[in-house]
């Protein structure tokens, strides 16, 4: 009789311990979701180290991407881009993947190899006015100056991808406000990621030359950029 009153007890026991560990792990997940959505700013430090990381030791020094074909003139014409700057490779590390023309503008993204993401780097341009240009230039702009005769833009901010509709966290809303965050829609997960931007405007013609999950410094992109206007002309 015993034994079945020890038996009892273990089974007991063991539910015990099962239903502690499980309101634990309700209560972890609980306030792990909230202090994700309330402190993704303070998170960007270890998902920037994280994807500079990843990017050192899978992005190719020089593009194992076979290059991509360049839009006909008959697409530039469409978009009124019948002049635009455009390469199929930027300085050897980067091949053309592809291009999308949409809103008036057209994104040409640019891969090392497979592993790493299209978004990785790329060259948006939209013909506009030079007041539009200036306009479009973030309110928080980093380092000017001018690489081929041709004033250039350097700007060092986040990019929070998050998904469509979702509630933003007040401190993604007021890095936006200050222009220090530009808020993306359309990604699975949120994440806020590095992002640095060369932008000038030429012939009509505003760019920006886009680097997401790096930590480029000014060189980094300049050396880019210039080796963007070489092979243009």
């Amino acid at each position: 009789m015993e034994k079945k009153i020890d038996f009892n007890r273990a089974i007991y026991l063991i539910m015990a311990v099962l239903l502690v560990v499980i309101i634990l792990t309700a209560v972890f997940i609980a306030v792990s979701n909230g202090k994700g959505a309330d402190s993704a700013g303070e998170g960007a430090t270890d998902t920037n180290r994280f994807v500079t990381e990843f990017n050192k030791n899978t992005e190719a020094k020089i593009s194992e991407i076979e290059k991509g074909d360049l839009p006909s003139p008959e697409e530039l014409n469409s978009v009124s881009l019948d002049n635009v700057m455009q390469t199929d490779s930027i300085n050897e590390q980067f091949n053309l993947s592809n291009y999308q023309i949409n809103d008036g503008s057209i994104k040409y993204n640019y891969l090392a190899n497979a592993v790493t993401s299209g978004e990785r780097l790329s060259v948006t341009a939209k013909a506009m006015t030079e007041e539009e240009y200036n306009e479009m230039l973030p309110k928080q702009r980093g380092e000017s100056n001018t690489i081929d005769d041709i004033s250039v833009v350097y700007n060092d901010r986040s990019l929070y991808y998050t998904t469509e509709g979702g509630e933003l966290p007040s401190n993604i809303s007021e890095s936006e406000e200050k222009g220090t965050v530009v808020v993306r829609y359309g990604n699975s997960l949120s994440e806020l990621l590095p992002m640095q931007q060369m932008m000038w405007y030429a012939d009509g013609i505003g760019y920006t030359l886009e680097s997401i999950g790096r930590n480029y410094t000014y060189d980094d992109m300049a050396k880019l950029t210039e080796d963007f206007f070489n092979k243009v002309k």
